[in-house]
């Protein structure tokens, strides 16, 4: 029997498995993109994640299966910068999506991100984005399977 996946908001009780996914993702980015991505510890001080919470800006939710939080989503709310070449958009842009590996293939993406879509929907925002590195496969298949699509190529040429 599986339980029944429920989503709410974090709180700073659920400090130290979203820094544990931070960490776990943060170590994915490592893997990688050693070029880029360094090793650290204490990725999310817990004052940090504390302002994060109490950031009207900053949308934090998580999916709970029982009593035990197995996922999270953070994102922020944003507002296209005045430029007289670009359109006023309300956007969400999502900083992290995480799943608890033993959680995995449960649909807990799936509803995280479901629920993010209703309240951007809510607020009336144009679009969500964010940011996936090529390398992560595993990612970017989940995102094109809730509807994303290529917005635009970040491309580079290694010279050392």
């Amino acid at each position: 029997m599986t339980e029944e996946i429920k989503i709410r908001n974090l709180t700073l009780y659920d400090y130290t498995i979203v820094n544990r996914g931070y960490q776990t993702l943060h170590c994915q980015h490592v893997e990688g993109r050693p070029d880029i991505y360094k090793e650290m510890e204490d990725l999310l001080p817990k004052e940090v994640y504390q302002e994060m919470l109490e950031d009207a800006d900053h949308i934090l939710i998580g999916a709970e299966e029982g009593k035990r939080l197995t996922g999270f989503l953070v994102a922020k709310r944003k507002i296209t910068p005045a430029n007289p070449m670009l359109h006023r958009n309300r956007t969400f842009f999502v900083d992290a999506l995480f799943v608890e590996q033993d959680s995995r293939r449960k649909g807990i993406g799936k509803r995280l991100y479901e629920y993010m879509v209703s309240e951007a929907e809510k607020e009336e925002c144009a679009r969500i984005d964010l940011k996936v590195w090529d390398f992560n496969k595993e990612a970017r298949a989940f995102y094109q399977s809730m509807g994303f699509q290529v917005q635009s190529y970040n491309m580079e040429k290694k010279l050392i």
